[in-house]
C-alpha cells in the first residue's frame, strides 16, 4: 500500500508555534519601547529648545530697548540736536522700576517734568513696559518677563530680567555705567 503523503519528518508545518508568537511580541514590544523613549526624548529637546528660543528673543528686544535709551539720546527724539534730550539721570525709585530723565532745556540738569522728558520701565503681568510721561506712549518691550529688577552697584546700573516660559526659566544681567 502506497500513500502519496509525505513522510512525517518531511510535512511541512502550517503556523508559527506558541513559543514563536511570545518571542516576536516580545521584540515587538521592546522595539516599541525605546522607539517612545527616543521620540519623547526629541519632543522634550525640541520644546525646551523652542521656548529657550522664545526667551532669548524676547530677552533681545529689551536689551535693545535699553541699549538705545542708554546711548545717550532720546531714540525718539525727532531732531539732530546732540545736546537735546540728552539723557542726564536715572532713578531707581523701587527695585523694580526704573526712571530715566533726558533733558530738554538744555541746562544739563534733571528737572523729572516737563519740558524733560521721563522715560519709565517696569514690568507688569508677564510684560516689560516702557512708558514715556510726557507725550504718553506706553509700549510692551517683551514679552514673558518673570522679574524684573534695578540696582546700582558702585558707579554701574545693573538690569536684572528673568524671563520664564513653562518650565523653562532664564536670567540675563545688563549692566551700564550709572548716570
Amino acid at each position: 500500500m502506497t500513500s502519496n503523503s509525505p513522510p512525517r519528518f518531511q510535512r511541512r508545518r502550517n503556523g508559527m508555534s506558541l513559543l514563536e508568537v511570545t518571542i516576536g511580541s516580545v521584540m515587538a514590544a521592546m522595539i516599541a519601547m525605546v522607539a517612545a523613549g527616543v521620540t519623547m526624548d526629541m519632543t522634550r529637546n525640541m520644546a525646551d529648545n523652542i521656548a529657550r528660543t522664545r526667551i532669548a528673543g524676547e530677552a533681545r528686544l529689551a536689551i535693545e530697548a535699553f541699549r538705545r535709551d542708554f546711548g545717550g539720546n532720546d531714540p525718539d527724539s525727532p531732531t539732530g540736536d546732540r545736546n537735546r534730550w540728552r539723557l542726564v539721570d536715572s532713578m531707581i525709585p523701587t527695585a523694580d522700576e526704573l526712571r530715566l530723565c533726558f533733558d530738554s532745556d538744555l541746562d544739563g540738569s534733571a528737572d523729572w517734568i516737563s519740558p524733560d522728558r521721563v522715560i519709565l520701565y517696569f514690568e507688569t503681568d508677564g510684560q516689560l513696559i516702557r512708558s514715556d510721561l510726557e507725550n504718553g506712549r506706553t509700549n510692551v518691550v517683551a514679552q514673558l518677563v518673570d522679574s524684573v529688577n534695578f540696582e546700582v552697584i558702585g558707579n554701574e546700573l545693573r538690569i536684572t530680567l528673568a524671563f520664564q516660559l513653562g518650565a523653562i526659566t532664564e536670567t540675563y544681567v545688563f549692566n551700564t555705567p550709572n548716570i
